[in-house]
């Protein structure tokens, strides 16, 4: 017998003689069988995306980890801990353990904020997909004991499993960065030009959001838009009346009011991380959407999505979602317009989970570019 093994077992022995407050001693215990929070981690009717409340613990949410494990984070308010631990030969491994104000033991349903740093860096580390488990997958791996997850079997996702799982990894942001350009190719009788708009976006959750775009289609002069949101509210300005700042009564409300002067790009993504905008389209919401082949964009391996955003205007959308992170990349769609038509391309360098400068979240005017 291999000295793991041993250990294992004295860990065991001990633990019965002495009730779990052995377990509870560093991040290194295994959760055995003989401890009460054992039982919470084993529970299959505990989803990622809703809780199941216990006398003892509930866990929050449940993922695969990177060396093949599956891993439950769980408040237990008794103890004042939220616990994340990885599901082992003979138990529970603790990875990661933060201690809660009575107040954050008390409330089973808010991951994250407080003091929890601990065990969301750990998640963080440990995770090897973009996203938690539902519930049936939680059903699933229950079924299995909680041993041997499944690889990410890429060639079996739909479109539908990849929108899906884009919205959600947006929506959970903790902060996200963008810079990006639309540009519109304008084809009439005459000849074709081209548009184009610059933009950039800030957030931190859950408050702090500022959007920024400049679009310059008519060559002459530039049309710049603001939206920004702090706890004071929201606010919008645009180059058109560069003395006025307005205040807007939500997010969704400010975005859509920059959507067609940003080409969409105020709505497409940032509507993702507040859901509800209606100018931009929701591009995780294509109408009849196919995957269609693989493609890099800039050296990112991608799933290409085919569907339609406006479906009253038989023109399809294409999308490029980065198979590592699950982020928009590019985005292209063809239109009409009076004696023509437009061929535009949204293109992004996008970041998430890190750190914002706190710079980029305040409101001020762009520069006017020099010509």
């Amino acid at each position: 017998m291999n000295t793991a093994v041993m250990r294992l077992l004295s860990a065991a022995l001990i633990v019965s003689l002495l009730g779990c407050d052995l377990a509870r001693a560093d991040a290194d215990a295994i959760i055995l069988p003989t401890d009460p929070r054992f039982n919470v981690f084993e529970l299959s009717n505990s989803a990622g995306d809703s809780t199941f409340s216990g006398p003892l613990g509930v866990v929050v949410l449940s993922f695969a980890s990177k060396d093949r494990r599956y891993c439950r984070a769980a408040r237990f308010p008794a103890d004042q801990t939220f616990v994340l631990a990885c599901r082992e030969e003979l138990g529970w491994k603790i990875e990661a353990t933060s201690n809660l104000a009575a107040d954050e033991a008390r409330n089973p349903t808010n991951f994250g904020g407080g003091p929890m740093r601990e065990v969301g860096e750990a998640v963080e580390a440990l995770r090897a997909g973009v996203d938690f488990l539902d519930e049936r997958e939680i059903i699933e791996a229950a079924a299995r004991g909680w041993r041997d997850p499944a690889p990410l079997d890429e060639q079996a996702l739909e479109a539908r499993d990849i929108l899906r799982r884009t919205a959600r990894i947006y929506r959970a942001s903790k902060s996200y960065v963008d810079t990006g350009t639309v540009q519109t190719v304008y084809s009439i009788k005459s000849g074709e030009r081209t548009g184009e708009t610059r933009f950039k976006t800030a957030y931190v959750a859950p408050f702090d959001f500022r959007f920024e775009s400049t679009m310059n289609d008519f060559v002459y002069f530039d049309v710049g838009f603001i939206a920004w949101r702090d706890r004071d509210g929201v606010d919008v300005w645009l180059s058109s009346s560069p003395d006025i700042i307005e205040y807007v009564n939500s997010i969704q409300d400010a975005l859509d009011a920059g959507a067609g002067i940003s080409r969409d790009s105020s709505g497409m993504i940032p509507g993702l991380i507040f859901p509800g905008t209606k100018l931009g389209g929701d591009i995780v919401r294509l109408t009849d959407a196919i995957r269609i082949e693989d493609a890099p964009i800039d050296g990112f391996d991608c799933f290409q999505v085919q569907g339609f955003r406006w479906p009253n205007t038989g023109e399809s959308t294409t999308v490029w979602i980065d198979k590592a992170t699950f982020l928009i990349r590019k985005v292209y769609e063809e239109g009409k317009i009076p004696g023509g038509t437009t061929r535009t391309t949204w293109f992004y360098k996008p970041a998430i989970n890190v750190p914002v400068d706190a710079a980029s979240l305040r409101f001020n005017k762009p520069r006017p570019r020099s010509n």
